[in-house]
């Protein structure tokens, strides 16, 4: 069955659960595709997401992501989207 990614709206059969924050802490889940969960970690570290994305009307309020979004939205469910490991701080 095919649903929609709650970050880039694109229909996908394979959905994932994304936690706003940690499952310890029994926050709000949404759904998106794997490339939208992979990029929100990229760009966020737990502790920022806890802090300041730990919505899914505030992860869509950011910059960031309204810019991945703006570019996924234009390429085709199957794209298969390369991420590079992001260097720890």
């Amino acid at each position: 069955m095919e649903a929609n990614c709650q970050i880039c709206e694109r229909e996908h059969s394979v959905l994932e659960k994304h936690h706003l924050v940690p499952k310890n802490r029994k926050g709000e889940t949404i759904l998106v595709c794997p490339a939208c969960g992979d990029q929100i970690h990229q760009l966020f570290s737990n502790k920022e997401l806890v802090k300041g994305y730990n919505t899914l009307e505030k992860l869509l309020a950011s910059k960031a992501i309204q810019k991945w979004i703006d570019w996924i939205q234009k390429k085709p469910v199957d794209f298969n989207v390369c991420m590079r490991k992001k260097k720890r701080r």
